[in-house]
């Protein structure tokens, strides 16, 4: 079920980001179907660089996945949240 999750994830981060986005998201991810990291998704969205990601900095389809993970529903996931998902 987690792999479902962030193979999603993954997806809908790359379908957003595009072929420029790669560059400056340090690349896809390491394997097939594999987690983005939450380095990653912080240089690709974290537009206020508070080291959390907000609903109002991710895409739509990417917060869908990425809300899952904000167990406090304090509309933004911090990298323990990120971590523990």
């Amino acid at each position: 079920m987690q792999l479902k999750f962030w193979y999603g994830m993954a997806v809908a981060a790359l379908l957003t980001m595009g072929t420029s986005g790669l560059a400056s998201a340090g690349g896809p991810p390491s394997k097939r179907g594999g987690r983005p990291s939450f380095d990653r998704l912080l240089s690709a969205f974290d537009a206020d660089k508070n080291g959390e990601l907000a609903q109002d900095e991710v895409p739509e389809p990417v917060w869908y996945r990425l809300s899952r993970a904000d167990v406090d529903d304090s509309g933004s996931v911090t990298r323990l949240e990120f971590d523990a998902a």
